[in-house]
Formats: structure tokens, C-alpha cells, sequence
């Protein structure tokens, strides 16, 4: 009892450890996902919505990445709306959450690579409005979004690992726990077989005993007649030899 006492404390501590480990593996996945969503946030600020800069900072996107600023991040936020919602699961969803994740660089790869090679004069001018509006060069606004981008990544195989060792595990305790219900029971029956046997055999011992104290029973009953006829055939002849006399 001890002993099973023992490795199930040992089991229950091993799931625990686990279970942390996937916790903390969460809780980085969901901080590098914030940074990367108050990075992409940036290029929606509120703050100058209407100025002057808005409205050069937009001409500037256009013609940096081929593609009006409003329809970027408004797909945007709703690709990384739906990758919160994976990220964010108590239980971690492998394949939901890469594919979310897909979605979303498809998305900045050709926002990477629509880099449109203009004059120098007009590159200038579209970086000083970039600048303006969300406080980071192009390059640097760029850069630092696919760091994040590979971190993010990162933190989800990582997590995906974590999971996929968490159920071999528990299915290695399922199967473990199969086999020890089996081994059990068949010790139960070999006990039952076992007593069944011993009952069977004292039975016939009964059995046997009361046959042979029956068997003795009769013969003690047909010495008596045996003793008897001779002592008949004594009498007869001595009242002859009466007789004779």
C-alpha cells in the first residue's frame, strides 16, 4: 500500500510540474503577443486622427507598401483578434493556433515585401511622414515587427511541444493504469480459483470420511449374525447329548 501510495505522489508531482511548465510557456507566448499588438497598433493612432500628419502619413503608406493603411490594419486586427482567442485557451489548440498564426504573417510577409524602390527624394519625404506618425523609422517599425513575428512563433512550438509531452504522458498513465486493473483482476481470479479448488477438495475429503464410517457402520451390524449361529448349533447338540443320557 505504501508503495502505491508512493508513486502515485510521485505521479501527481511529475503532472504538476508539467502543467506549470505549459503555464509558463502560455504566459511568455501571451506577452510577446502584446508587444507585437501594441507594435501593429502604432499604425493606427488615434491621437492625430484628422491632422495634417494622418493624412501624409497614409500617402506615405500607400506608396511604401502598395496598399491604403485603413484595409492593413483593419485585417490585421482581425487576424491577430483571432490569434488571441487560440493563444488565450485554457487548453492549448495546436492546429487552431498555427494556422491562426499563418493567417497573420501571409499577411505581413507582403506587407515585408512591398517595398516599393522610389527616388530618393520622394523616399525621404514618405519615411519623415512614417516618422511622424508613429514615432519609429520604416526600417526599424519593420524590423521590430518581424522580431516579434519569430518570437511569437517560437513561444507557439514551444508550447506545442509542451502539449504534445503532456499527453504522451497522460496516455502512458492511462495505459499503465489499464494494465494494473487487469493484473488485479487477474489475481482476483486466480484467488477465486484457488478457493473454489480448496472447497471442491474438502468436499470430496467429507465426502470420503462419512462412505467409509458408513462401510464400517455395516459390517459392525453382520458380525452380530455370524457370532450368533453357532451358538445355536452348541445348544442342539448339548441338549442331544441330554437326551442321549
Amino acid at each position: 500500500m505504501e508503495t502505491k501510495d508512493t508513486l502515485s505522489s510521485c505521479s501527481d508531482s511529475e503532472e504538476q510540474k508539467m502543467q506549470q511548465m505549459q503555464d509558463i510557456a502560455k504566459e511568455s507566448c501571451m506577452v510577446y503577443f502584446r508587444l507585437l499588438h501594441s507594435h501593429l497598433k502604432l499604425l493606427s493612432n488615434n491621437d492625430l486622427k484628422g491632422t495634417r500628419t494622418e493624412c501624409a502619413f497614409k500617402r506615405a503608406f500607400a506608396i511604401l507598401f502598395g496598399q491604403d493603411v485603413e484595409t492593413f490594419t483593419g485585417m490585421m486586427f482581425l487576424n491577430i483578434h483571432q490569434l488571441e482567442k487560440q493563444l488565450d485557451k485554457e487548453e492549448f489548440q495546436e492546429i487552431g493556433s498555427i494556422a491562426a498564426f499563418k493567417v497573420l504573417e501571409i499577411q505581413f510577409q507582403k506587407f515585408i515585401k512591398s517595398w516599393i524602390h522610389l527616388d530618393d527624394e520622394y523616399v525621404i519625404m514618405t519615411r519623415k511622414y512614417f516618422l511622424e506618425y508613429t514615432q519609429l523609422e520604416v526600417r526599424e517599425f519593420r524590423d521590430t515587427l518581424i522580431q516579434h513575428m519569430e518570437s511569437v512563433k517560437k513561444l507557439i512550438d514551444k508550447r506545442s511541444l509542451h502539449k504534445r509531452e503532456y499527453d504522451n504522458w497522460v496516455n502512458e498513465r492511462q495505459i499503465q493504469k489499464t494494465e494494473e486493473k487487469v493484473d488485479t483482476s487477474k489475481a482476483l481470479d486466480a484467488s477465486l480459483v484457488d478457493k473454489e479448488s480448496s472447497a471442491t477438495e474438502s468436499k470430496e475429503q467429507d465426502t470420503s470420511s462419512k462412505s467409509g464410517n458408513d462401510a464400517h457402520a455395516d459390517d459392525v451390524d453382520i458380525r452380530p449374525i455370524y457370532d450368533e449361529e453357532p451358538m445355536a448349533e452348541v445348544q442342539t447338540t448339548a441338549e442331544i447329548n441330554v437326551f442321549a443320557t
